[in-house]
Order: structure tokens, then sequence, then C-alpha cells
């Protein structure tokens, strides 16, 4: 018994030696042709990702003069309480004032 499937055995070998060299050329072709397509497609983008770089970072800037302006409306709301107070303190002495003349 030196066949199978009517081929000798150093047949199916080098059948199967054929077709894992073609798989192993298609696998080559995949990965190789993946890399290309990935570095195509960096290059096409990369104007691309610059602007979202900066656009990042225009948000983060933005974002802290946003908090900055928000202490400080914070500070002007607390300094505008405290001289309602003293007009409200002023308005009580003047009353007093006028009621006594």
């Amino acid at each position: 018994m030196h066949s199978f499937l009517g081929y000798s055995w150093a047949e199916i070998a080098s059948i199967l030696a054929v077709i894992s060299v073609l798989f192993s050329g298609i696998y080559w072709l995949i990965r190789h042709g993946a890399k290309v397509l990935n570095n195509a497609i960096n290059i096409g983008t990369y104007p691309l990702q610059q602007q979202t770089k900066e656009l990042i970072n225009a948000i983060k800037q933005l974002s802290g003069n946003f908090k900055e302006q928000h202490k400080d409306i914070k500070r002007l709301e607390h300094e505008v309480e405290q001289h309602d107070k003293v007009i409200l303190l002023h308005d009580e002495k003047i009353k007093r004032l006028e009621e006594r003349k």
C-alpha cells in the first residue's frame, strides 16, 4: 500500500508542498498589500490628522479660557453682592437720617 487515492506518497508530498507554497504566497501578498494600503491611508490622511490635533489643542485652550472666565464671573458676582449689601445699608442709613429731620 504505497499509494493513496491513486497517488504515490511522493506525488502527495509534492502536491502538499505546492499547496503550501501557494498559500504562503497568498498570505504574503495579503499582508504586504495590507501594509501598502495602510501606509497609503496614513500618508493620505496625514493632513487631516494634523488638523485634528490642532483642533483638539484649540478646544483644550478654549476650555481653559472658559474655566477662567467662569471663575472671573463668580468673583464679580460676589463683588456685586457685596456692593448690593453696602447700598442697602446706605439706604437704611439715609432713611433713618430723613426720619430724624
